[in-house]
Parts: structure tokens; C-alpha cells; sequence
């Protein structure tokens, strides 16, 4: 298993920039063409915002199934409060990337901890 730190692409506790989502984004994906699971972790992230997580995670659901991002993804620590956007993010990546119905989405399929 991989473990990404999102502190170390983003240098500070905001996640924020679509660029250093967009650096994480290629990480995961060299990850899952290995067939490698990815830990993302949040830990000391305060702050995080849809142009972070649309080129980090979003993008995932263009290129991959959900199926297997599920199998191979898994966040922790990003706080109770950023979960509901995080789920707003995949939602709209499935409708727009069309992969599946985003209506099976549960927030715990991908969300460990705060």
C-alpha cells in the first residue's frame, strides 16, 4: 500500500490549489496501474476545497471504475465537516464522467476516520 500525505504536495494545512491535486491525481494513478491501494491521508489538512479534490479524486472516476477505486482507495483523517464535500465532488464526477449511478455512493466506502 502506498500512503499519500496530502501535506506533502501541499506544503501546508490547505488544500486548495488544483495543481497540487492534480500532482496527487498522477501519484494514485501510477499507484492503480500497478494494481497498488492508496492510503490518502488528510492528517494536519484544515482547510480543503472542490478545486483540490476535482483534480485529485474527481478525475479518478474519467479514468477508472468506481468499482476500482473502491477497492483501492482509502482516506483518512479529512475532517466530519469536508465529508459532505468530498461526496458532492464523486457525485458529480460519476454524473459527468458517466461511469455509474452515483446513487449507491456511501461516504464510508472511502472515508475512514476524521
Amino acid at each position: 500500500m502506498i500512503k499519500i500525505l496530502i501535506k506533502d504536495f501541499t506544503n501546508s494545512s490547505l488544500a486548495v490549489s488544483a495543481n497540487d491535486g492534480e500532482k496527487i491525481f498522477l501519484e494514485i494513478s501510477k499507484a492503480f496501474e500497478k494494481g497498488e491501494k492508496v492510503l490518502l491521508d488528510f492528517e494536519d489538512i484544515d482547510l480543503t476545497i472542490t478545486a483540490f479534490l476535482n483534480p485529485c479524486i474527481g478525475k479518478l472516476y474519467a479514468k477508472y471504475p468506481s468499482e476500482k477505486i473502491k477497492e483501492l482507495l482509502d482516506i483518512i483523517n479529512l475532517s466530519k465537516e469536508e465529508v459532505p464535500l468530498l461526496k458532492l465532488v464523486i457525485e458529480s464526477a460519476k454524473e459527468r464522467f458517466n461511469k455509474e449511478n452515483s446513487g449507491d455512493l456511501d461516504e464510508n466506502d472511502l472515508v475512514d476516520g476524521d
